[in-house]
């Protein structure tokens, strides 16, 4: 009997082992696979900068990166820019998308310089500045 009693113990502390083990395992995965997405999914934030006082600025950036234009109290959607070496960067027009207003924007598309010239179509104010992608 006394034999008996210490079978059950041993199988149940058998088990709990197993079991503690078994989920410590599972959260070194998951803590593992987190890990791993966190530093392949992690998001650059854009460059801000503002039409007031972007003229004559230079903007260093990475390639792929974004910058994001803001307008102040001018529509985004009446600003229009010409680059001039287009392979550098990408220009995006701002305006209304559904219900959200979006600003005018650059994104790096290959290593270089550009000078970006932009200009409002309401106002006639015209803004020009550097951007360089490492």
């Amino acid at each position: 009997m006394k034999n008996q009693k210490i079978i059950k113990v041993s199988a149940i502390a058998a088990l709990a082992a197993a079991a503690a083990f078994s989920l410590s395992a599972c959260s070194t995965a998951a803590s593992e696979e987190s890990n791993s997405s966190e530093e392949s999914s992690q998001v650059v934030a854009p460059t801000i900068i503002d039409v007031a006082t972007a003229d004559g600025q230079t903007i260093d950036i990475s390639n792929g990166s974004f910058v994001d234009i803001t307008t102040g109290d001018t529509d985004p959607a009446d600003w229009s820019a010409v680059l001039s070496d287009p392979a550098v960067a990408a220009f995006t027009a701002g305006g209304k998308s559904g219900d959200a207003v979006m600003n005018p924007g650059l994104q790096g598309t290959a290593a270089g310089t550009t000078t970006v010239e932009m200009t409002n179509k309401a106002t006639g104010q015209v803004i020009t500045f550097t951007v360089n992608v490492k």
